[in-house]
């Protein structure tokens, strides 16, 4: 055995409350009292360990300090994986931590010479206690974390999902000082000043068990109660108990919770205990076969060490006077040969042991064996309890699961991958070696700056120091080597104070136009042409008739602010408000194809179709639909489901003349036709056209002067004399029921059935969902009908409205600016819907993917986004009943079942299971008013595809079994 105290290892003389080991052995922690704060101190183990490395000036001692508390620390403790560092202190905060590839703000700390050669973050602070942390554990598998606190109690948090709380452990009547998990994961033990020791069982988080007997005649003279349990689980050790007025540890079997064993010999109260990781073996001459045990270590108020082995009645070793003051915490190495202890006197001990002394360690392989044969076989290392599958339905359920999921992966493993996954994440892009060199008119060169993105800090395990690949700073000067960055120069001339990227030859925007003016056939969206729908192009109508399309380069957002006013109706102008002049973006190597266009000239009026501005006295305000040339337009019409012709509809305006004023010529011809070819029908009006929606059996052409003029598409003749609106046109709708949706400039809608002869809706205002902010403004995006003849409007607000003429109101169905849409996290859970690129028979999907934008604000780790997640998914379930969608409801119901099931919300589930099964017996409340289908659907179906999804998760077999076996009864029945 090695004994030594490095005198290297201090908080500047002040007390050291916590100490422990990372898994790997390579650096260790400490906690406590900082000159102001609370302090902590992550060491490089190697010079503990080897004198020669101690004494090498080249290898850093102390690896990084921390003094973000802002009191006292008091416990420190590595994660199982080693990844994370937890702290709790007199701050009532606990912070988890972890390395970080990036240094902040310097190494060197604050107020000393000390420097920091690692650098670690606050990933997260978990607040809830309100007194002052004083112990805290993980659970095995990194699961959960437990704390306890002098507000008397225990709070377990959610480790995978921080910082979510799982329960809150009340029952103590003092304060807490110590709590430990059971290595299995089954129990959590919490000693407390109220002379009690309690065991809580995390299957449902209540009191196991309340041991005080031994600890009755205690007193409250010690900081901390750190108890500890053997790796074995057999055995759980307390902190200060007494046993004939003399200190003990006292020892608690998990069969019953016997206490009748106890390790003696401290004369003063035992203030922690910690147990070594591994389980030991050893042979001795007189024993017939290798001893399995386990080894345990005591420290004491009595300022001394002892060391015991479950397998000898007598300690290993006791070290006395090991420390001026009280010893308050120890830690074992995970090869379980290094000890470590620490003291109120701001020392530390390091106790090192050989194999011949404390016995051999069992492996990973045989300590998991001994588990299993003790304990039964673990489902996963990330399970939340443990569970056995009790029915043997639910086991093949499970099965066919598995060997679904196997398949899959076959599949996806053997062909090329077609879909991408939900989640993504974005890839990062390698350093940019490359520079643009430019000259200005002055002869100067410019070198144009490239953003180089960093890597992505993940946190990941610390590597121990020294080792290929840690995360250690590089300290060298880049001049000594040879630069690698290509330079590439242009023979641009640029204008001072402007980005050569930015003074690219302006491409022409009317170019894109094509020389034939299409119309929508199915909305009187503005005209847009099949070549500039992918290419992320804005359109605009400006005062000339002509139709501007711009490119968006959305890899750089640009946000032009500019303020828009209709014209009167007497054709009032408008002034522009000045630009100010601004350093543009700076472009990227991923946008250098895309030619920067110019932006409108301070002449041309520029208003998007579809703004609304609100006007006191009449309301809203809607541009008229207006044709590009003011002449004509085509519209290709599809010969629907079952009819293999197309058309074609010509609208010309002024095509006759006459002493009464100019005629508007209508044709109807075969697409494809010639020059001299016959119209399958002709009509003429009597005022212009300004726009016209059409399909297989309706076509509805609005006029300049506010009529609605409806015309059969196979034959030309009039199903009704024209409609009157009570103002020009802004946009026009139709759908396969021959219904007809008119949105004037007024902001009214109205929706006509021409079959019915009969209004759905009848002048409906748009002014109640397009209420715009201060100095902003609301643009109507698209129009539809849906099957039943309900009408939908998105807006540039990121919102869609569908009018529901059953309740009279608009309803909501999308809002991609909703908080609680953003921190949903529903997108791992739909699984079943297709990508925004096929949405058709999709109605919501088609809707929202116009308007859904956005990720996840509060990121996985909040509680917050659980009850987001069920909210939205409850929303667009709403939303596909309004829609009538069959198909997406189905999909947001599953995936609805999917969270529920994962959160383990056991409530919601039931409430969900409850519609779905029915009554089971003729006097139940809900035998008469409880119908058999929904959305189509027979809900008993419905009811089998989600008990599958409930099998999943074993915690909720229970209700798996309790509802197949009633649907399993009423199929009898039937």
């Amino acid at each position: 055995m090695k004994l030594l105290k490095p005198n290297w290892v201090s908080h500047d003389d002040l007390p050291i409350f916590s100490i422990d080991i990372h898994p790997d052995g390579s650096r260790f922690a400490t906690g406590g009292q900082g000159e102001d704060s609370g302090r902590i101190v992550i060491w490089n183990m190697a010079p503990v360990v080897s004198e020669k490395i101690e004494n090498d000036e080249n290898v850093p001692k102390m690896l990084c300090q921390m003094d973000n508390h802002l009191a006292c620390v008091n416990c420190v403790r590595w994660s199982f994986s080693g990844k994370f560092l937890a702290s709790g202190g007199d701050d009532k905060l606990i912070m988890i931590w972890k390395i970080s590839k990036y240094a902040s703000g310097g190494n060197t700390v604050f107020g000393s010479g000390k420097v920091n050669v690692e650098t670690w973050r606050c990933a997260t602070t978990l607040r809830g206690h309100n007194g002052d942390v004083l112990d805290m554990a993980w659970s095995p598998h990194d699961a959960w974390l437990a704390t306890c606190s002098v507000d008397n109690t225990v709070i377990v948090w959610n480790a995978l999902k921080m910082p979510e709380m799982v329960a809150i452990l009340k029952g103590h009547s003092g304060l807490v000082k110590g709590v430990a998990w059971d290595p299995v994961g089954k129990y959590v033990a919490s000693q407390s000043d109220d002379k009690t020791l309690r065991i809580w069982r995390t299957a449902d988080w209540q009191q196991d068990a309340i041991i005080s007997e031994p600890f009755e005649e205690c007193g409250g003279t010690t900081h901390v109660l750190r108890l500890s349990w053997s790796p074995d689980g057999q055995y759980l050790v307390s902190a200060h108990a007494m046993n004939g007025g003399g200190p003990t540890a006292q020892i608690v079997e998990r069969e019953g919770w016997r206490q009748d064993k106890d390790f003696v010999g401290h004369r003063k109260a035992v203030t922690c205990v910690r147990f070594n990781s591994n389980i030991l073996q050893k042979s001795y001459k007189s024993w017939c076969k290798p001893q399995q045990y386990c080894c345990c270590a005591i420290g004491s108020r009595d300022r001394s060490l002892s060391v015991w082995l479950t397998a000898l009645k007598r300690p290993l070793v006791v070290i006395h006077e090991l420390f001026s003051n009280s010893v308050l915490d120890l830690s074992w190495s995970g090869s379980g040969l290094q000890l470590m202890a620490c003291s109120w006197d701001g020392s530390v001990a390091f106790v090192e042991f050989s194999e011949e002394e404390l016995g051999k360690p069992l492996t990973l392989e045989e300590k998991s064996t001994l588990h299993e044969r003790m304990y039964g076989k673990f489902l996963s290392p990330s399970a939340r309890q443990t569970c056995v599958v009790e029915t043997p339905e639910l086991l093949e359920v499970r099965e066919k699961q598995a060997e679904i999921k196997d398949a899959a992966v076959a599949t996806n493993q053997s062909e090329p991958a077609t879909e991408q996954p939900v989640t993504q994440r974005t890839p990062m892009k390698g350093p940019i070696n490359k520079q643009i060199e430019t000259r200005t008119s002055d002869g100067k060169r410019r070198i144009t700056p490239m953003f180089i993105p960093p890597a992505p800090d993940s946190g990941d395990v610390p590597l121990p120091f020294g080792a290929s690949g840690s995360q250690q700073p590089t300290f060298s000067s880049s001049s000594e080597t040879k630069s690698r960055i290509v330079i590439e120069k242009r023979d641009d001339i640029v204008t001072p104070n402007v980005s050569g990227s930015s003074n690219s030859r302006p491409c022409d925007a009317t170019s894109a136009i094509p020389t034939t003016p299409v119309v929508n056939s199915t909305s009187s969206q503005p005209p847009i042409s099949s070549q500039t729908v992918g290419q992320n192009r804005i359109t605009s109508n400006t005062s000339d008739g002509r139709l501007e399309v711009q490119k968006v380069d959305r890899s750089v957002p640009t946000v032009v602010a500019t303020k828009r006013r209709m014209d009167s109706a007497h054709g009032t102008g408008t002034k522009l408000p000045t630009v100010k002049r601004s350093r543009p973006p700076v472009a990227t190597s991923s946008d250098k194809q895309l030619q920067p266009t110019s932006l409108p000239q301070p002449s041309a009026k520029v208003g998007l179709p579809g703004v609304g501005d609100v006007d006191s006295g009449q309301g809203l305000k809607l541009p008229p639909l207006k044709l590009q040339d003011g002449k004509g337009f085509v519209v290709r019409i599809s010969g629907g489901i079952g009819l293999h012709r197309n058309r074609c509809l010509e609208v010309e305006n002024g095509a006759y003349g006459s002493s009464f004023g100019s005629l508007t010529k209508v044709r109807m011809f075969s697409d494809g036709h010639s020059a001299g070819d016959m119209p399958g029908w002709e009509a003429v009006l009597g005022y212009p056209v300004c726009g016209s929606v059409a399909n297989s059996q309706l076509v509805a052409i609005a006029c300049e002067d506010a009529t609605l003029h409806l015309l059969q598409t196979d034959t030309g003749q009039r199903p009704l004399p024209p409609l009157v609106l009570s103002s020009p046109a802004s946009r026009l709708a139709l759908n396969a029921s021959q219904q007809v949706m008119a949105v004037t400039c007024r902001g009214n809608v109205s929706v006509w059935d021409i079959l019915k002869t009969k209004a759905l809706v009848r002048n409906e205002s748009l002014l109640p969902v397009m209420q715009a902010e201060p100095g902003s403004t609301v643009t109507i995006l698209s129009c539809s009908l849906t099957e039943e003849g309900h009408p939908i409007v998105s807006l540039s607000t990121g919102k869609a409205y569908m009018f529901s003429a059953e309740l009279g109101n608009w309803l909501v169905l999308a809002n991609s600016r909703d908080p609680v849409q953003r921190c949903s996290l529903h997108r791992a859970f739909v699984t079943t819907l297709p990508t925004s690129e096929n949405t058709r028979g999709l109605p919501l999907a088609c809707l929202q993917s116009h308007v859904i934008s956005g990720g996840n604000l509060l990121g996985q780790g909040s509680s917050v986004s659980a009850l987001c997640t069920v909210t939205f998914l409850e929303q667009q379930l709403a939303a596909c009943r309004a829609l009538n969608s069959k198909q997406e409801y189905h999909s947001w119901l599953l995936a609805l079942a999917r969270f529920l099931v994962q959160e383990g919300l056991e409530t919601r589930l039931r409430l969900i299971c409850d519609d779905l099964l029915g009554p089971t017996h003729s006097r139940a409340k809900n035998s008469k008013s409880w119908e058999t289908s929904l959305m189509g659907f027979s809900k008993h179906a419905l009811l089998r595809e989600v008990l599958p999804l409930i099998g999943s998760n074993l915690r909720l077999q229970r209700i798996y079994t309790e509802y197949s076996d009633q649907l399993a009864m009423l199929s009898e029945e039937k």
